[in-house]
């Protein structure tokens, strides 16, 4: 199963993630991730006040939903204040076939 763990909050941007990835990277569960450009450069559509930001993701692929929320507990925004992790279950891949 693929999940989307999506990292927002205002502050804590340059948090070191490593262990998350060593951890994740090893077990060959980690698909993807990037560190977003500051929020100040997006453009929202429409042009509405914004939610907590987004400011990077990891794309992983794990047996069960328990072990998406096992990994995303590694991640230090968890445990920082004003930051959260959203766990997304992806429905299904776009493009694949390319």
């Amino acid at each position: 199963m693929k999940f989307l763990l999506i990292l927002r909050g205002d502050t804590g941007g340059d948090l070191c993630r490593d262990e998350f990835e060593y951890v994740a990277r090893e077990a060959g569960e980690l698909v993807g991730g990037e560190l977003l450009a500051d929020p100040q450069l997006a453009v929202t559509l429409p042009d509405r006040a914004r939610a907590t930001p987004m400011d990077a993701y990891y794309l992983i692929d794990v047996e069960t939903p328990a072990r998406a929320v096992e990994l995303a507990h590694l991640l230090p925004d968890t445990h920082t204040a004003g930051r959260s992790v959203e766990i997304r279950a992806v429905m299904h891949s776009t493009a694949a076939d390319f």
